[in-house]
């Protein structure tokens, strides 16, 4: 009997033994198991982390893409818009002054009939009907040049020289300085196309004498008046 109890003792203790390292067993392999499942879930979300960088560096990379190519895009359109604009002006201004060369050609007939128009009263009476006929041409001409454009420079004896528009042919001295670089006689007449010079007017300009000369004829001026 003690033989029996003794190996149901030592066969429970062999069973308890067993049970308990079947169970540490269990629980390293659960540890493990869990282990690999913490080790798995971490290399898929480091993956899933290292895959979102790469989306985020490939779509910075796109926009990049994006606003170069929007960049060329308005600035081709800026390029052509103002090339546009360009052939445009460029096709106005043909337009506006594809007159001048004919002007140019005309205006020494046209100015011959001024001459002849402006000289009608000291031409002899028989000569003066064709005078009128020529005036009525005349008249008809400036219509057809203003038409187009054309017209005379307004000039006066008096007036400040402007070198934009006007030709000095020759100086005349003058002693009183309000009529320094001022216009003493007007030569030629001058015609422009719009805001474009084609001929500028010819004219005298004064230019006021020298110091002495100006005291010398300011000292007779005073001579002149005591003496009246």
């Amino acid at each position: 009997m003690a033989n029996n109890d003794e190996k149901k003792q030592n066969k429970k203790s062999v069973d308890e033994k067993t049970s308990k390292e079947k169970q540490e067993i269990d629980i390293e392999i659960k540890d493990n198991n869990d282990s690999k499942d913490n080790n798995d879930k971490k290399e898929k979300k480091d993956k899933h982390k290292k895959e979102l960088a790469n989306k985020d560096e490939e779509i910075s990379s796109l926009k990049k893409q994006l606003e170069m190519f929007k960049d060329k895009y308005y600035r081709a359109i800026a390029d052509m818009d103002n090339q546009r604009k360009q052939y445009d002006k460029e096709y106005h201004q043909t337009l506006k002054y594809a007159s001048q060369n004919l002007a140019e050609k005309l205006l020494p007939s046209f100015e011959m009939f001024s001459m002849v128009i402006e000289s009608g009263d000291k031409l002899p009476s028989e000569v003066k009907n064709y005078v009128i006929g020529f005036d009525m041409v005349y008249r008809q001409m400036i219509q057809a040049l203003e038409s187009e454009g054309i017209s005379e420079i307004k000039v006066q004896v008096g007036d400040k020289f402007d070198h934009t528009i006007h030709s000095a042919m020759e100086t005349q001295e003058v002693s009183d300085e309000k009529l320094d670089n001022t216009i003493t006689k007007i030569i030629r007449k001058g015609y422009k196309i719009h805001d474009r010079l084609i001929k500028p007017v010819a004219v005298v300009v004064g230019k006021l004498k020298k110091d002495e000369e100006v005291e010398e004829v300011k000292d007779n001026k005073i001579d002149n008046q005591a003496k009246a």
